[in-house]
């Protein structure tokens, strides 16, 4: 099980080519920054809050819609991913994430050593 878990939320039927960017972009720019174990998953927005439940990601990042509009716990860090995908503008959401993995989790879950 990996130490950092980030869910990619996407509207398209199979995930899309821009969710799949969208995670190997936020794997890649974490290795960068020390971030060697991180999972992501790929999932529907009406996936997502079931996914939330079991798999307990750190964060999530969509591609899709408004945050607010996924149905997902207050709590869980969420945040707008497109420009992950044309690599413009996606410092902030780099930092973001990064902020995210260096707090405690946000539902409490103990990461790995």
């Amino acid at each position: 099980m990996a130490k950092y878990k980030v869910l990619v939320v996407t509207g398209a039927g199979t995930g899309g080519w821009t969710s799949k960017m969208a995670a190997k972009r936020i794997v890649e720019e974490l290795q960068k920054r020390g971030f060697d174990d991180v999972e992501t998953k790929l999932c529907r927005d009406n996936e997502a809050p079931g996914i939330v439940d079991t798999w307990k990601p750190d964060a999530a990042i969509t591609i899709i819609g408004r945050p607010e509009d996924l149905q997902l716990p207050k709590e869980l860090p969420v945040f707008m991913g497109v420009a992950l995908v044309s690599g413009v503008g996606m410092e902030p959401i780099i930092n973001g994430v990064v902020k995210v993995l260096e707090a405690p989790h946000w539902a409490g879950v103990e990461r790995k050593a």
